[in-house]
């Protein structure tokens, strides 16, 4: 997996990773265009305001066999690091497969259709936090330490999006 080097901990290793794959594998589908899930998860609005550092309201109504319920991701940067890391998966290796990013899953490759504008709207994002990241809401919950780590990672993944 070309993403291996950042997955696993600050990025993928939270609740909010898992819903976030949680919600494209209820997707069902091979192929998603990156505008779609913007939209699905409200991430659409956060960023056409431009500001992710006090999250907002995110997430996705999940199906369950008692029908569906409502799944927040509750800290907006750090889902969209995540979505950023596996849209960056899918660019570089033509599909993202979800048992790599969580090997309970089941195999399920999904492909993400991204176009320049959707993915210079992630990557300012991306550098919008790498250049501060203590400011965001993540940062009254992770060690400053980490948040600057998380912030190099972010920039990485940016600078491969071009």
């Amino acid at each position: 997996m070309y993403i291996s080097k950042w997955w696993g901990d600050l990025i993928g290793g939270s609740d909010d990773s898992l819903a976030l794959i949680d919600y494209l594998e209820q997707l069902d589908l091979t192929e998603v265009t990156l505008n779609q899930i913007l939209k699905d998860l409200g991430f659409d609005i956060l960023l056409s305001k431009g500001d992710l550092k006090n999250g907002g309201n995110i997430g996705f109504d999940r199906r369950s066999a008692s029908g569906m319920f409502r799944v927040e991701l509750d800290i907006a940067c750090g889902a969209l690091i995540d979505l950023s890391a596996i849209v960056l998966e899918s660019l570089k290796s033509g599909y993202v497969d979800l048992h790599d990013l969580d090997e309970a899953r089941q195999p399920c490759k999904l492909s993400i259709d991204a176009s320049e504008q959707e993915i210079n709207l992630i990557r300012d994002e991306l550098n919008k936090f790498s250049g501060n990241p203590l400011s965001y809401d993540l940062a009254e919950l992770v060690p400053a330490d980490d948040m600057r780590e998380l912030a190099e990672k972010a920039k990485m993944i940016a600078d491969e999006l071009l």
